[in-house]
């Protein structure tokens, strides 16, 4: 705080005096001349020598951070419509209204150049540049919080990974009444829901050995448990050890019920089959759900049927948990006969889709908060170093526990995950640049791990509203 007697004046006089007589000289000493020649005008002088306080990073409504909706261009409608998101269903724009002033309607480009770049707002008719823009929600801002409207059909998924690299970004995919039943519980915050903060359901498939579910139970299911335990908040805490015990899917459905849990972690595989010819349909239903430690798949109608998500919010790593896509940077790294190239081109059939689980969380009649997963397979190398075996998941289980659980918005709690995408694309490039300089073969493995670990974690996305938070307890 800046105080008057801070201000040196080394010619300001000890004394004044007036012209006015009284039968004497009138003069005085003025030992408080700084306060008062200051008096009135020093908040407004501390005001411009300091800068404004930084705004709160999980307030949304701030004008500096904001809330924007991103939608597809539709130029059947014309530009004033597309700035009001009229061709949007009512929820959504029932939850534009709800957040405004600090809200803004964004367009991903139908020019395939320029969607890369930047997206159109059209309330000011400019492109808004999706790398440097100010954050906020004035004109030529772009938003620190993004929720995507429409299928990775719609608004690709590579939009989302870009987006994440440098901002806060969820999607939304439901219609009818699966939106209309996402949007009164968002709008009424959950008011009513039943999730329990102090009962979390961490849950952990483990095959043992080599297999990778041995090492996602260790480096993420294991630390996400061991925070919880030591957290006197969470005494109804369960992890479903599948090191100790077979994990199965009735395991876990009965810990939902028992525990109405806020927050539920699973490590598992992801179901990516039946492939070939003739099956699309039911590949298409089964993608990515959980597979239990006797390979069965989980059944969605029966979760459902006995368990609400309630605004629970789920983190589950496994592949394809999220959805799929029909383009991957992957496919080359693998022989054409092997399983994995053999895994990515069968559910490539199935289109740019989000996965049944999320879908049918987000959509209940009492839905999820939110839902956290991956659009592409997840690999050993991205859960430990293939060269020092070191764990690279504590930005995940900080993600899940220390953040979520303290009640930050999804979008904020994952910040430092995705700050890895470009961590690991600096790096590639960099590798490759050696490479190009030396022939180093050194450079050449950096390049491969660089490569895989940057396209792995840029698949995780998250599904639903990202300015969602569990709500903390009350004292």
């Amino acid at each position: 705080m800046i105080k008057p007697s801070d201000f040196r004046d080394p010619v300001l006089p000890a004394a004044v005096s007036a012209n006015a007589w009284s039968g004497e000289d009138v003069d005085g000493a003025v030992p408080a001349a700084k306060s008062w020649g200051l008096r009135g005008v020093l908040p407004s002088v501390v005001k411009t020598l300091l800068p404004q306080a930084e705004a709160d990073p999980a307030d949304f409504r701030d004008e500096r951070v904001g809330w924007g909706l991103v939608l597809p261009d539709n130029p059947d409608i014309p530009p004033e419509a597309r700035a009001r998101a009229d061709d949007a269903p009512e929820p959504i724009r029932e939850l534009l209204e709800s957040r405004r002033p600090a809200a803004r309607v964004l367009r991903h480009n139908v020019n395939p150049n320029e969607a890369v770049l930047s997206l159109r707002d059209y309330a000011i008719d400019k492109p808004i540049q999706i790398s440097g823009s100010r954050p906020g929600s004035r004109d030529g801002d772009l938003p620190m919080y993004l929720l995507l409207y429409g299928g990775p059909d719609a608004l690709p998924w590579e939009l989302q990974y870009q987006l994440n690299a440098n901002r806060r970004v969820g999607r939304l995919h439901l219609t009818g009444d699966a939106l209309a039943n996402y949007m009164t519980a968002l709008l009424g915050n959950w008011s009513d829901s039943a999730a329990r903060y102090d009962s979390p359901v961490v849950w952990a498939v483990d095959h043992g050995g080599d297999d990778i579910t041995h090492l996602m139970r260790t480096a993420v299911a294991a630390g996400i448990a061991t925070r919880i335990a030591a957290d006197t908040d969470m005494p109804g805490g369960i992890f479903l050890d599948g090191s100790a015990a077979t994990a199965t899917h009735a395991q876990l459905l009965d810990a939902l019920v028992d525990n109405s849990p806020a927050l539920v972690a699973t490590t598992s595989h992801g179901m990516t089959g039946p492939l070939g010819g003739g099956h699309e349909e039911e590949l298409a239903a089964n993608l990515g759900l959980l597979v239990d430690g006797l390979h069965a798949t989980l059944d969605v109608e029966e979760l459902l049927r006995r368990w609400k998500p309630d605004g629970a919010i789920w983190y589950a790593h496994a592949c394809c948990s999220a959805g799929t896509s029909t383009r991957t940077g992957l496919l080359d790294l693998f022989p054409d006969d092997s399983r994995v190239a053999r895994v990515l081109r069968g559910v490539g059939v199935v289109g740019p889709a989000v996965a049944p689980l999320p879908t049918a969380l987000l959509g209940a009649s009492r839905p999820a908060r939110a839902f956290v997963g991956h659009v592409e397979p997840t690999f050993d190398w991205t859960l430990s170093s293939p060269f020092t075996g070191q764990p690279l998941t504590d930005s995940i289980v900080t993600a899940v526990y220390d953040r979520l659980c303290l009640g930050k918005p999804v979008g904020l709690a994952f910040d430092e995950p995705f700050r890895h995408i470009g961590e690991l694309a600096a790096a590639h490039e960099n590798a490759v640049g050696v490479f190009n300089q030396s022939l180093s073969p050194g450079s050449v493995t950096a390049a491969v791990y660089t490569k895989l670990a940057w396209l792995d974690r840029q698949s995780t996305v998250i599904l639903g509203d990202p300015t969602v938070a569990i709500p903390l307890p009350t004292a």
